[in-house]
Formats: C-alpha cells, structure tokens, sequence
C-alpha cells in the first residue's frame, strides 16, 4: 500500500484515489480486518495530504474537499463491505474444514468397520483382500479351524448361545496367537495367518487355546466348545501358492473332522498335494 501512495505521489497520476481505492480492495481482501483498518487509514490520509493546499492536511479547495470526504466515505463503505466479507470467508471456511473433518473421521470408521467383523472384532473378508499381498514371498502358517457341532449348539441352546460361542472363540484366538492375523472367514470357520514358521511356539500356542476352549460351557446344557483346525506350514511365492495353502489346510481340516472332531492337523505346504486335492 505504502509503494502506491509513493507512486501517486511521484508519478503525477491525475486519480490517485482510483489506484489507492483499488489497492484498499486488494489488502482488505488479502489480509484480515485490522490490516484493513490500517490501510483505510492511509489512505484516507494520502488523500487529505494530496488534494489539501500546500499539502497542509487542513486547507482545501471547495471542490477537493469534496473529492476527500467522497474519498472518506469510499473507503469506510469498502473496508467495512470486505471486512464483513473476509470474516463470511473465514467462518465458511472453519466449518467446511469441520465438516470435512467429521467426513475423514466417519470415513476410517467405515473403513475399520467394512473390515472388521460386527459379531467376533476380527478381521473380515474384505480385510483379506487388503492383506492378501503382504503374504506372497512369506514363510506362514495357514490354519483354518471352526467349531464342532456348531449347529447342535444352535438348536439346542439358540442362536445366542451360537454367537457367545463365536465371541468367546474369537476372545480366545485373538489373546492367544502371536505374530498372526485372524480372520472370521465364514459362519463358524476361521482363518489364522501366522506370519513365520515357528512350529514350537505354534503348537504351545494351539494347545493354550485349546486348554482355554475348554473352560466354557455353552448355555444352560453346559455345552462344551469343541474346534477342529487344519493348518499348513511353508514358503508363498504367489497368490497361487497362497491359495494352495487354504486349499491344503482345508484338506487337513477336514481330515481332523473324518477322525473324529476336536483334534489338530497339519503338515508342510506342498504344492502338488494341495492343487490336486
């Protein structure tokens, strides 16, 4: 503002006050309130310096006294109309940030619960398509487990009582493996991904939560909560090899079903044995 009132000074502009009041629109715009208020004030004092006789401030000619009180007012009307203005901007601008805040915030809590299951807190199928990656060229331990009679539970206790069991499993296998990813993969099937081969710790792990199964009593028949697991340890390279290890801990899942139920069992990934099963 200061570099225009210098230029109309020394430049012999024959309406400072256009440039100035055009200035004025500029800073007001630009800059909060305040900063307006200053500029207003410099101009208005530019004018009373310029158009006053001998550039004494307080002698002017009929018509420049005009020009400055016209000037005045100009100044007043556009400070204030941009001010109000500016202070519309900001608070539009507040509760749009708000408001896009709140939309960020409700989008990871969709987020997180499009992946996460209502009924058990563990990961969903959707979460599996996200992780799927992060798996190839890994040394896992793929289990697949579910729950034995889990529809005699259902009938004779209720639905409930079936989705007590579905919690309480899912309490048991999210306290008791480390290093793993678990997933409810489907009705009373779940998919545990443990990302090494440590067998031992594995094993000491299953036999923890297997000891823990064994504490609850489902309804007022005191049901037992029985599961049977497949699991299949080895080295992914590609999603295809991924998939063979569900194919192949199914298969073992499966055969801990044909002996019997509330058993484990497992072996090494196998590739051929597991596409051709």
């Amino acid at each position: 503002m200061l570099l225009l009132m210098v230029a109309c000074g020394n430049l012999s502009i024959p309406n400072p006050e256009v440039l100035l009041l055009s200035g004025l629109v500029v800073c007001v715009s630009l800059f909060d309130f305040p900063a307006g208020i200053i500029c207003a004030a410099q101009v208005i004092l530019f004018a009373m310096y310029f158009y006053s006789e001998d550039h004494s401030f307080f002698s002017y000619a009929p018509i420049n006294l005009q020009r400055v009180i016209m000037i005045g007012f100009s100044v007043i009307a556009i400070t204030v109309f941009l001010g109000k203005l500016h202070q519309i901007w900001n608070t539009t601008r507040q509760k749009t940030m708000s408001v896009v805040k709140r939309l960020r915030d409700s989008n990871e809590v969709l987020q997180e619960e499009s992946h996460i299951d209502p009924l058990t807190g563990l990961y969903n199928r959707n979460m599996l398509r996200t992780n799927y990656e992060e798996y190839k060229n890994h040394s896992l331990i793929v289990t697949l487990l579910d729950i034995d009679d889990f529809k005699k539970i259902n009938d004779v206790c209720g639905h409930e009582t079936g989705d007590v069991a579905l919690r309480e499993l899912s309490e048991v296998l999210a306290d008791t493996f480390t290093n793993t990813d678990c997933y409810r993969y489907g009705g009373d099937e779940f998919l545990l991904i443990r990302l090494d081969e440590d067998w031992s710790q594995y094993n000491l792990e299953m036999i923890h939560a297997r000891t823990k199964l064994t504490r609850v009593a489902l309804g007022p028949e005191k049901l037992p909560l029985h599961i049977s697991v497949g699991y299949v340890s080895g080295i992914t390279k590609t999603g295809e090899d991924l998939r063979a290890m569900f194919h192949m801990a199914d298969g073992m899942l499966y055969e801990s079903k044909r002996q019997g139920k509330n058993r484990v069992t497992g072996g090494m990934f196998q590739k051929d044995v597991a596409t051709s099963g």
